[in-house]
């Protein structure tokens, strides 16, 4: 007998906000890191972002936004490479970067889209197995809208039928 793998909601099945009011005013060229999620219980394997902002003028130039993963470290209270625990310039190293939304369109609109991986190959973003924090990375060429910034997302795992 055949088994069929098919992807199915996860212990996250809707979308839900993640990082809201954090995002206000955001500068362009800077990060910031987002709550802790803890995947050490349920395990879920992928997730996907999406982003909702205030209305934003952006600029010329290939506008984006970055998403980066930063998974806590073997002293189990450090993130990534602990910066962006406040609004800071970035953007973070390399090694975390796993999705962004972009080019966007310039001029006044409302930001919003759904992160992509870097490698092209879709919207689902492997999870690390334990405690982990969003970091986003604003390049929109202006600081974000002041108020109606989400970042929301949902978890994902095969199932075999």
């Amino acid at each position: 007998m055949a088994t069929t793998v098919k992807l199915a909601a996860a212990t996250q099945g809707p979308l839900v906000s993640l990082m809201t009011t954090e995002l206000n005013a955001l500068g362009n060229g800077n990060a910031i890191r987002g709550p802790t999620v803890d995947n050490g219980t349920n395990l879920d394997i992928f997730t996907e972002f999406s982003f909702v902002g205030g209305g934003s003028t952006t600029q010329a130039g290939a506008p984006y936004l970055a998403l980066y993963l930063y998974p806590v470290n073997g002293d189990g209270s450090t993130y990534g490479d602990g910066r962006f625990a406040a609004s800071a310039g970035g953007p973070p190293p390399a090694s975390f970067f796993v999705g962004f939304i972009g080019t966007l369109a310039t001029g006044a609109a409302t930001v919003t889209g759904t992160f992509f991986r870097p490698d092209g190959q879709g919207t689902l973003i492997q999870l690390p197995r334990r405690l982990w924090r969003p970091v986003l990375y604003n390049s929109l060429g202006v600081a974000m809208a002041a108020t109606g910034n989400i970042l929301s997302y949902c978890t994902t795992n095969y199932q075999f039928v």
